[in-house]
């Protein structure tokens, strides 16, 4: 055990986000999936595609730190990544289908973690030395946080 979770307990709150995002998904309909909320902010289908793009970035920052010591995480413009991925003129399926795909990728990549590599380190956000382990537990709040945002970019 690694602070207060378990890695069994972070793999399976990442395991779960599919589950809470099918349920705020269920009965909506490409507009409303693509409505924004506010001028500036994100759609539905937008704030899925960020998680499409962290996804593959925490894909390869597992990777990066596994292969090298303690390597520099950089990070990433979130709002450009948005906007040149087009994410708005895709469907909703479409972007749902990504990260789905890419989650249970992330999920075989951990699971695969032995414990001594669960401690290795990478410099992420400008945070010094972070284990997998924090930078997962970052993650789970990461997609708590979306979550959250996709529930207010759908509410009536």
């Amino acid at each position: 055990m690694d602070g207060i979770w378990t890695t069994d307990e972070l793999i399976d709150s990442l395991r779960k986000t599919p589950v809470l995002l099918s349920g705020l998904l269920a009965d909506v309909d490409e507009e409303r999936a693509h409505a924004r909320p506010a001028e500036g902010e994100w759609s539905a289908v937008e704030t899925i595609g960020h998680l499409i793009d962290a996804e593959e970035r925490a894909i390869a920052r597992i990777a990066l730190v596994i292969q090298e010591d303690d390597p520099e995480l950089a990070g990433y413009d979130a709002d450009a990544l948005v906007r040149e991925h087009r994410y708005q003129s895709q469907s909703l399926q479409s972007v749902v289908d990504r990260l789905l795909a890419l989650r249970a990728e992330r999920l075989v990549a951990l699971s695969a973690l032995t414990p001594e590599q669960w401690q290795r380190t990478g410099t992420f956000m400008g945070r010094g030395a972070t284990p997998l382990t924090a930078i997962t537990v970052h993650m789970c709040w990461h997609d708590t946080n979306h979550l959250a945002q996709i529930a207010e970019a759908l509410a009536d």
